[in-house]
C-alpha cells in the first residue's frame, strides 16, 4: 500500500494528543485536543479510502476484515484478560467481567461499555463509516455528500429526542458513526480534487503563508474549544451545540493535515519527523494498547512521586506517566511487528 509521509505525520500527532488526553483529564490541552482528535482519524481514512481498490463489496469487506476487525477483536480479547485478572486480584467489585468482553461485538461506545479498554469503539465504528460510505459514495459526490450530511443530521435529531437511552443501544457506535459520515466523505471528495502531490507542492512553495493559515485555523480552534462545552465521540456525550462540534472539528481536521504537510517539508527535523511518521504508522497498534499500559504508568508515578496528588490532573506527573506510556508502547509494537506479523 502506498504511503504518504504527511499523512503518517498527521496519525503521528493525531495519536499522541489522544495518549496524551487520555491521562491528563483536566484543562487546556485536554479541551483543546477532544474539539478535533477523533474526527481526525476519520477524516484522515476517507482521505486514503479509494473504492477502485475493491472490485466487489465482498472483495471490500474481506480486505478491511482483516486489516481492522481481526486486530480489533485479538487486542479487545487480551486487554479484556488483563483487565479481569488485575481487576480479580485487587479485589475490585466488578459488575460484570463477561460483559466487557461482549462488548467487543455489540461495541456500543466506551466509557462503561469498554471498560478494558475504551478506546477501541473507534473500529467498529470506522468498520461501520466504511461499509456505509461504500455504498453512499456510488451516488456520487455531491449527492454522496449531502446523504453523509443528512445522516448526521438524522443522528443530531434522534440524539435530541431520545438522548442516552438512543445513544446506549446503538450497536458498533453507530450514533457516532453518523456523526462521523461527514468527515470521512468530505476528506474523499476533497482527495478527488487535490492529490497528494498537489497539497506537498502547494505547502512547500507558499510556506509563509502556510504557516499562517495554520496558526488561523488552531487559534480558532482554541477559540471554540475553550468557550464551548467538551465532545466525547466515543461516549457519545455532546456538551456543545453540535454546529460547533462540527465547525471546530473540520477546522482542526484542516489544521492539522496542513501543519502535517509543512512538517514533512522541512528537512533539518529529519528525526521528528520520521518519530511522527513511524508513530502514525503504527497509529492502530497505540491507540490499542496504550490505555492498560498509561493505567499501570498512572499508578507507579503516583505510588512513586507524589501518593497524593492526582496523577491525572497533574501536568508535570502526567508528562512523566506519558513518558512511560510511550517508552513501553514503543518496544512492544516493534516486538509485535517483528514476531506476530507476518510480512510479504
Amino acid at each position: 500500500m502506498t504511503r504518504y509521509e504527511y499523512l503518517d505525520i498527521a496519525k503521528g500527532l493525531g495519536i499522541l494528543a489522544v495518549v496524551w488526553a487520555h491521562i491528563l483529564v483536566i484543562g487546556w490541552s485536554h479541551r483543546f485536543i477532544y474539539a478535533f482528535h477523533m474526527p481526525l482519524f476519520f477524516f484522515i481514512s476517507g482521505y486514503l479510502f479509494n473504492s477502485a481498490k475493491y472490485p466487489s463489496f465482498k472483495d471490500f469487506i474481506s480486505k478491511r476484515f482483516k486489516r481492522l476487525f481481526i486486530p480489533y477483536v485479538i487486542y479487545s480479547v487480551v486487554t479484556w484478560a488483563i483487565w479481569a485478572v488485575f481487576r480479580y486480584l485487587s479485589g475490585a467489585d466488578v459488575e460484570s467481567y463477561w460483559m466487557p468482553l461482549l462488548q467487543t461485538f455489540i461495541a456500543q461506545g466506551s466509557g462503561a461499555f469498554f471498560v478494558h479498554n475504551s478506546p477501541l469503539w473507534f473500529i467498529p465504528c470506522l468498520f461501520a463509516v466504511e461499509i456505509m460510505y461504500f455504498f453512499i459514495c456510488k451516488a456520487g459526490e455531491i449527492k454522496g455528500l449531502l446523504i453523509c450530511f443528512l445522516i448526521a443530521f438524522c443522528g443530531v435529531l434522534l440524539a435530541h429526542q431520545y438522548g442516552s437511552a438512543y445513544l446506549q443501544i446503538m450497536p458498533w457506535n453507530l450514533d457516532a458513526a453518523f456523526y462521523a459520515l461527514p468527515f470521512y466523505g468530505l476528506a474523499h471528495v476533497i482527495h478527488k480534487h487535490i492529490s497528494h502531490q498537489q497539497v506537498m507542492e502547494s505547502v512547500e512553495s507558499h510556506r509563509p503563508l502556510s504557516l499562517g493559515i495554520i496558526l488561523l485555523l488552531f487559534s480558532a480552534v482554541w477559540y471554540l474549544a475553550m468557550n464551548f462545552g467538551e465532545c466525547s465521540m466515543g461516549s457519545s456525550g455532546y456538551n456543545c451545540n453540535e454546529g460547533i462540534f462540527f465547525l471546530r472539528a473540520f477546522i482542526g481536521c484542516f489544521a492539522v493535515v496542513i501543519l502535517s504537510a509543512f512538517i514533512s517539508t522541512i528537512k533539518p527535523i529529519s528525526l521528528f519527523r520520521k518519530t511522527m511518521t513511524w508513530c502514525g504508522t503504527n497509529s492502530l497498534d497505540i491507540m490499542c494498547t496504550h490505555v492498560p499500559i498509561k493505567g499501570i504508568a498512572v499508578i507507579l508515578v503516583a505510588k512513586l512521586l507524589h501518593p497524593v496528588i492526582d496523577v491525572s490532573s497533574s501536568g508535570s506527573l502526567s508528562l512523566i506517566a506519558f513518558i512511560i506510556t510511550m517508552a513501553v508502547s514503543v518496544p512492544l509494537i516493534m516486538a509485535i511487528n517483528k514476531y506476530l506479523r507476518k510480512h510479504n
